[in-house]
């Protein structure tokens, strides 16, 4: 807090001076014409009775009458011959006007007697000794003032700065938990709400990535296992005949691995905000056929009937690959669990795309809606890891509708299955 205060100390009282020190002979330039002409009217008086009493005196006689008048003015007063004084233009000009001419930031005027070479010089009486010492007491209490108040001023944002320090300081040290409370008075609580942002982000990140590394590292074992068992088979198969059918395993194993791989890079690069999403107008009727047919041959292995129930707009924007691998996970999802069909519709309300898919399998539980939209989970009933899939399709499909701005939810169909609503806003 020292150094904090001793910084704007010396930086306002500094300032001040100059500030004080620019105004005043900024306003001294700018009224000098009216400061004279007011001190002229000052002296106006005190100097025409001056003049009158020597007008008539000439010489000596001149010089003692203005001693007699001094001690009964209270200035100084001094016959000057005006080729001593070095008068300007200007100042010959006042005078032959028989105007005072004012010398010496306003202390001493000069004024003509009779028009001749002879002229009186009246000086203000000086300012006391001790005014520099009174100046420079008034700005030592003007800077004890500043300093007073800015340390009132400065204790409480010192105060929640060093909440700041503290909670960052812990944050370094891996308590990724710690919060900042302040008063709704301080000027620094933006700055706080920015930090518990970043800290709640930072912390639900890092979870993430731990969740994701266990669930990875739990998902890749089984494929693994099943080549490793696959390969001591192959070892101690006799008949070649035999071979092809484990061989044909092991192809599907290393296709998971594929599949599972290819799936977690593109929700990472979601996930971490790597991938730029750039958005096309895309002919939507064609661009959903290609969609469904790429799932076509899989619904018709698993003997499920696959409908496109209503494109009723032109054009869609999206970013084409990643909203096509969103909405194939949503039919292979539907397919895997679906009775006989499965719908899938694209429409536009107002400013913002929907596309649905139904099925008739069965369902999805109420308590089990938000969860099947985290990475590697899945439910214990219906929904389970027999009917396959990793876990990781409607996660990514969830990344996806997010960075198109939008949102996914699931519900029941009409048909009592499960219905997948993803929306997102047209953006130009």
């Amino acid at each position: 807090m020292l150094r904090l205060f001793l910084g704007l100390f010396l930086v306002m009282t500094v300032g001040l001076v100059l500030a004080l020190q620019t105004v005043e002979h900024t306003f001294n330039a700018l009224l000098d014409n009216q400061m004279q002409d007011y001190n002229r009217e000052a002296v106006r008086g005190q100097a025409w009775s001056l003049v009158e009493h020597m007008r008539d005196q000439q010489g000596a006689a001149r010089e003692q009458q203005l001693e007699a008048l001094r001690p009964h003015y209270g200035l100084s007063l001094k016959l000057v011959e005006a080729d001593q004084l070095a008068l300007s233009p200007e100042e010959k000009a006042e005078l032959a006007q028989n105007l005072l001419v004012i010398r010496d930031n306003y202390t001493e005027f000069i004024s003509d007697i009779d028009g001749g070479s002879q002229l009186l010089s009246i000086k203000l009486p000086p300012e006391p000794s001790l005014m520099p010492f009174y100046i420079a007491v008034a700005y030592a209490m003007l800077a004890v003032l500043i300093g007073i108040v800015l340390f009132f001023w400065v204790r409480p944002h010192w105060r929640d700065l060093e909440k700041l320090r503290l909670a960052a300081e812990r944050f370094g040290d891996n308590d990724l938990s710690v919060r900042i409370q302040l008063s709704k008075r301080s000027n620094i609580r933006d700055l706080a709400e920015h930090f518990n942002l970043m800290a709640a982000r930072i912390e639900s990140l890092i979870a993430n990535q731990r969740e994701l590394t266990n669930a990875v590292s739990h998902e890749l074992r089984t494929p693994i296992a099943r080549l490793s068992f696959e390969l001591d088979q192959l070892k101690q198969q006799p008949d070649p005949s035999q071979n092809r059918e484990l061989i044909a395993d092991m192809y599907a194993d290393l296709g998971e691995l594929e599949e599972m791989v290819s799936e977690l890079l593109t929700y990472a690069s979601l996930e971490r905000g790597a991938t730029v999403i750039k958005r096309e107008n895309i002919q939507a009727a064609n661009w959903l056929d290609s969609v469904v047919g790429s799932v076509a041959l899989e619904a018709e292995a698993a003997g499920v009937q696959l409908l496109i129930g209503d494109c009723r707009i032109d054009t869609v924007r999206i970013e084409p690959r990643f909203m096509a691998r969103a909405v194939i996970n949503l039919l292979r999802n539907a397919i895997r669990y679906a009775e006989q069909r499965v719908e899938v519709t694209l429409v536009r309300s107002g400013d913002y795309y929907e596309v649905r898919v139904n099925d008739d399998g069965p369902g999805v539980p109420v308590e089990g809606r938000e969860k099947i939209f985290e990475p590697f989970s899945r439910l214990d009933a219906s929904r389970d890891r027999r009917t396959g899939g990793f876990g990781l399709g409607l996660a990514l499909v969830r990344r996806v509708s997010q960075s198109h701005g939008g949102q996914v939810e699931v519900g029941e169909s009409v048909w009592g299955g499960a219905s997948f609503r993803m929306t997102w806003a047209h953006l130009d």
